[in-house]
């Protein structure tokens, strides 16, 4: 049952997807211009960010990243984003793009283009966490 109590919350969670959405849509859409790719083709930014969208999405929530007393908090939000992405979310959303590529589940992933994602994304996604901490705490 949706109360005056669950609304804010509902928002809430509403705008973390779409703030972590847009973050990782920034991120490739970065890396896809440093490579030269064409940044204005829709199709393939979405082919690229989808396995991370994927990842992140399936991972965080069980990390505790939309859960109140922790998204606002930043020593517990920090070490569980981190981690998190780190060991479980990234591993699987490289894995979801190698197979998405053709490319052999774990063979299939190159280490520099994890390395780089996995500094990129980390680095994009605290700020923008860090970010909503500051913004929420200061209203």
């Amino acid at each position: 049952m949706i109360n005056h109590l669950t609304k804010p919350m509902i928002r809430l969670k509403g705008g973390l997807i779409l703030g972590d959405t847009l973050t990782m849509l920034v991120v490739v859409w970065i890396g896809r211009l440093s490579h030269v790719v064409n940044i204005w083709d829709l199709s393939g930014l979405l082919a690229t960010a989808g396995p991370f969208l994927l990842g992140w999405f399936a991972v965080m929530p069980f990390m505790g990243l939309f859960q109140s007393h922790i998204l606002i908090n930043w020593a517990k939000l920090w070490p569980r984003l981190t981690l998190g992405w780190a060991f479980i979310g990234l591993p699987l959303s490289l894995i979801l793009r190698s197979i998405s590529l053709g490319r052999p589940a774990i063979q299939g992933i190159i280490p520099t283009f994890a390395a780089v994602m996995l500094i990129t994304t980390t680095l994009a996604m605290l700020g923008w966490r860090r970010g909503y901490i500051w913004w929420s705490q200061s209203r």
